[in-house]
């Protein structure tokens, strides 16, 4: 489509199917319902793209999508599954204050500069990897039900404020992770990976070693690390009035740490 479109306000009661599309100016679905399944697999944005307030009611698929700049999602709604997967976003990849009813999986998928999830919802778990971030992950003050699974490069991480109900896994490379006020109801586990990411091209970022900055007020039942700094954590301080460490048995380090 030559010049900006806008779809603002309109509501596809059947199947929408966007396959392979191309958007050559700002596209615009805001406040758009989508009654049945959407397909924007394999479109291609070339300027800035806003899904925010949209809802999905049936599945919603932006496969090997592209975007050549910005795309916000702000406080949409996706009530099916979503995928994203071998997905490509040439700068920020807004989903802040998003819902995520059904499965959300975000494999393959390349962000260039920050993948944000800042205040969004996610009601039957989150698959966020293989992925490359530049810029970084944020999920801040998420809330995941049916556990969290992160496998990516990104020179920060953050679940700051997070809730997790269920294990949380973060695979990462190059990362400085903070988990400061961040709650799981399972295991959490931190491991540096050693191997690149399988199927994203990954900067040439040196070292891709990981490193935890805080743990301050982390809430979990146990959380192991696997080859991770811990040196200039920060970690819970002793109680006012009492004596000795903090107690820690809930922080179990594997291999090098």
């Amino acid at each position: 489509m030559e010049g900006d479109s806008s779809f603002d306000g309109a509501c596809f009661l059947g199947v929408a199917s966007f396959h392979d599309a191309r958007f050559f100016g700002n596209a615009s679905f805001r406040d758009v319902r989508f009654g049945r399944d959407a397909s924007f697999q394999g479109a291609r944005f070339h300027r800035h793209a806003s899904f925010e307030e949209t809802v999905f009611v049936g599945d919603a698929v932006f496969s090997g999508a592209r975007w050549h700049v910005d795309v916000s999602f702000r406080h949409a709604a996706f009530v099916g599954s979503v995928s994203f997967d071998h997905a490509a976003f040439g700068r920020d990849a807004g989903m802040q204050a998003a819902a995520f009813g059904g499965a959300a999986s975000f494999r393959r998928v390349r962000v260039a500069r920050y993948a944000r999830f800042e205040r969004a919802k996610f009601r039957r778990g989150l698959r966020l990897g293989p992925l490359v971030a530049i810029g970084g992950i944020s999920l801040a003050d998420a809330v995941v039900h049916g556990g969290l699974h992160v496998h990516a490069a990104a020179r920060h991480v953050t679940a700051r404020g997070a809730t997790v109900h269920g294990d949380a896994e973060f695979g990462l490379r190059y990362a400085e992770l903070d988990l400061e006020d961040a709650a799981f109801t399972g295991v959490a586990s931190v491991r540096s990976l050693s191997e690149p990411i399988p199927g994203v091209m990954e900067p040439s970022w040196p070292p891709a070693g990981v490193r935890l900055t805080s743990l301050l007020r982390t809430d979990a039942a146990l959380l192991e690390v696997t080859g991770v700094d811990l040196g200039g954590c920060a970690l819970p301080r002793r109680p006012a009035g009492g004596g000795g460490a903090p107690k820690r048995s809930w922080l179990r380090r594997g291999g090098r740490a």
